[in-house]
């Protein structure tokens, strides 16, 4: 079963690689902007943008093709199929923390006085796995061109969230700012694996 599951994602990874190369491309196009005028954080905002939207739209291909019909009839479960989209955000983002660290470390180094500071890495991470976690059961429940509009609203509540936090509590971490991200990374953590099993029972009561 490991092997199917292995192969649902691999199926994934390559029905996205020519959007994944696009996504490359626009991600150094606006590095080489941002990064040199020290608006690091645009760069990260855009590496948890890709990591959350592309899981996202490996579902709307997976529609546009009626692959799941086809799917349902090889000897993987309902659940193995909702499990390997959940597997490859989780990839993605893990991809976009990494790369976001070695940007940020390069900063530091380079130019200290106005880096970027790791903890805004996690806090991004963690609202966009929120994200993610919020999306995937409308995706599950409404399908992906319904549920198309909702992205974009999902993705202004979490801009407004992110926007709030530096209205309450600033740029400079404290020691009490750095429990409220914990807490922040725990919940949106907590609220993606709930995600995963709401989204199991909305794909098993669906029909194709």
């Amino acid at each position: 079963m490991k092997q199917f599951l292995s192969g649902l994602l691999l199926k994934d990874l390559l029905n996205l690689r020519p959007m994944t190369k696009t996504l490359v491309l626009m991600f150094l196009i606006f590095g080489v902007i941002f990064i040199p005028m020290g608006n690091v954080m645009t760069v990260y905002f855009l590496l948890m943008i890709f990591a959350a939207l592309l899981p996202m739209t490996s579902l709307t291909m997976d529609d546009m093709a009626k692959w799941d019909r086809y799917a349902l009839t090889l000897p993987v479960t309902r659940k193995d199929i909702v499990k390997s989209k959940y597997l490859m955000t989780t990839l993605f983002f893990g991809v976009a923390i990494v790369i976001s660290g070695i940007i940020a470390g390069v900063s530091y180094y380079l130019t200290p006085e106005t880096a970027t500071p790791f903890w805004f890495i996690a806090l991004v991470g963690s609202l966009g796995l929120f994200y993610g976690a919020l999306l995937f059961p409308l995706l599950y429940k409404f399908g992906s061109e319904k549920a198309r509009y909702l992205m974009f609203v999902l993705m202004v509540v979490i801009g407004v969230l992110l926007v709030g936090w530096f209205a309450l509590f600033g740029d400079t971490l404290t020691g009490n700012l750095l429990i409220y991200i914990l807490i922040t990374a725990a919940v949106s953590v907590a609220a993606f694996i709930a995600s995963y099993f709401v989204s199991v029972r909305l794909y098993e009561k669906k029909e194709f």
